[in-house]
């Protein structure tokens, strides 16, 4: 008896070791979405005595038709109108840039003023100091249309030739939000269907010829949702002399990631396989079958 515990216990190390193996560092984060999105959305089946409700959930993962890219920029100067003029003839130059390299048209590209700060210096005086406005710094966003995702590596490394560092936000848009829906109901309706003939199957009902939509929830995740990140964790020790003992530890670098929504829990997956970040979209959908009594 002994010895089954035994080899069930280095059976399951095993297992768990192959998993950790194959799993990427991605273990180590905390906050599990997929989970919480699973438990909130599980397949249930609603029953009475005259009628049943089937349940479908579908998904489908939908690569972007085009990308709207937003990038910051700032200037600091003296006096506001000066920062404004150097800020402009950057963005100006970039945009010809843009225009001349991947011909973005004048159309594709907006020029969006966000803030105007004032920055604060110290006149210091032997030990007393008196804050001042030594100057102003302008903000303005450059939010761009792309059709290809892949030139937005180059036009970043296009944007550090004029000192613009700050890549802000990307969104992906699908245009034909018809379409991906029609597809999905398309789907949830075959899953429906398929399991009424197994139910009616096993239990020798008869169902009414007509049907009722008793609901639906169609909904979506841009990648900007679906991203993760973790801190690898680096395992370290350390026995200092004194109180006054100094160390340096390693910089500990955040890994950010894309990772689409648990697949658990879903009838059907219309193409499961993406290397591209994508949008995904959900349809929940149910069916009202009433039974002949």
């Amino acid at each position: 008896m002994k010895n089954k515990i035994a080899i069930t216990g280095i059976l399951l190390l095993l297992t768990l070791s192959v998993f950790a193996q194959h799993s990427g560092n991605y273990v180590t984060n905390n906050y599990n979405y997929n989970e919480r999105h699973d438990q909130a959305n599980a397949n249930k089946l609603f029953l009475s005595d005259s009628a049943f409700v089937v349940q479908a959930k579908v998904l489908t993962n939908v690569i972007a038709d085009s990308y709207v890219v937003t990038i910051g920029i700032s200037e600091y100067a003296k006096t506001l109108k000066e920062a404004n003029t150097k800020i402009d003839d950057r963005i100006r130059k970039f945009s010809s840039a843009l225009q001349s390299k991947f011909n973005i048209p004048t159309s594709d590209i907006y020029v969006d003023m966000t803030t105007q700060t004032q920055v604060a210096d110290y006149k210091v005086e032997g030990n007393y100091a008196e804050q001042y406005i030594s100057g102003l710094e302008q903000k303005k966003n450059i939010i761009l249309k792309l059709k290809n995702i892949k030139d937005l590596d180059k036009i970043v490394l296009l944007a550090s030739e004029y000192e613009i560092y700050d890549l802000a936000k990307v969104d992906y848009i699908v245009t034909d939000i018809n379409k991906v829906y029609t597809q999905l109901f398309q789907a949830a309706m075959e899953v429906i269907n398929s399991k009424k003939d197994l139910y009616v199957k096993a239990t020798n009902l008869k169902l009414k010829p007509a049907s009722q939509i008793y609901g639906e929830n169609f909904y979506s995740f841009s990648p900007a949702q679906l991203y993760k990140s973790y801190t690898p964790n680096v395992t370290k020790e350390y026995e200092g002399y004194g109180s006054y003992a100094k160390k340096k530890d390693l910089k500990k670098n955040t890994t950010y990631y894309y990772d689409h929504i648990n697949y658990s829990g879903f009838d059907k997956v219309i193409n499961p396989v993406v290397t591209e970040p994508s949008a995904e979209y959900v349809l929940l959908l149910h069916i009202k079958f009433d039974i002949v009594r």
